[in-house]
């Protein structure tokens, strides 16, 4: 079965976004591209050849655009090595980076080489299945459950304030050992 931009956009976009915004700290510029990504989709999804996996087809697409996004907005200087932007955007938030590292530290190891894995060394899956010998399926569930488990002890520390695209307003402590700026 062909996949439709539809299907894509279904299964991929919330990954996408999640990938693009770890890259680009703009969350409207990260937008953006997310939708530049979409577009080539849709205008070069029939050029797929055959067998080509879909998935992985999207990724590079992706990583693409994320170049392409600094290649545009500092056109004079090198792309940053691990594709991450230390320009401010419009979106001035709590940095949530201290957080997250000390809670991913934290993390059973199995989980958190799952989320350096895939989410700072920017591996697909596919990838991250070969690298520790697990089936597809297995480093999918790997990736979520250690998603949930980040999220979970993200709110056992804090409760978040969000604005309607998500970003992350505000931060409050819940518990003592959590200060607020982890």
């Amino acid at each position: 079965m062909t996949p439709t931009v539809e299907s894509i956009w279904e299964n991929l976009a919330s990954q996408l976004r999640n990938f693009i915004r770890a890259r680009v700290r703009d969350h409207s510029a990260a937008e953006d591209i997310l939708q530049e990504v979409f577009v080539k989709i849709h205008r070069k999804l029939s050029t797929l050849r055959a067998g080509e996996r879909v998935e992985a087809w999207v990724w590079r697409v992706t990583r693409n655009a994320i170049t392409d996004h600094f290649r545009r907005t500092r056109p004079n200087e090198p792309l940053p090595s691990n594709l991450t932007s230390d320009s401010e955007g419009e979106f001035e938030g709590p940095d949530l980076s201290p957080c997250v590292r000390r809670f991913v530290a934290e993390l059973p190891p199995t989980y958190r080489d799952a989320l350096v894995l895939t989410e700072w060394q920017g591996l697909t899956r596919e990838q991250m299945a070969k690298q520790l010998g697990l089936s597809i399926s297995g480093a999918k569930s790997r990736v979520q459950r250690a998603r949930i488990q980040l999220k979970e002890l993200l709110l056992d520390c804090c409760r978040f304030e969000l604005d309607r695209r998500g970003n992350v307003l505000e931060m409050q402590p819940r518990q003592k050992r959590c200060d607020g700026s982890c």
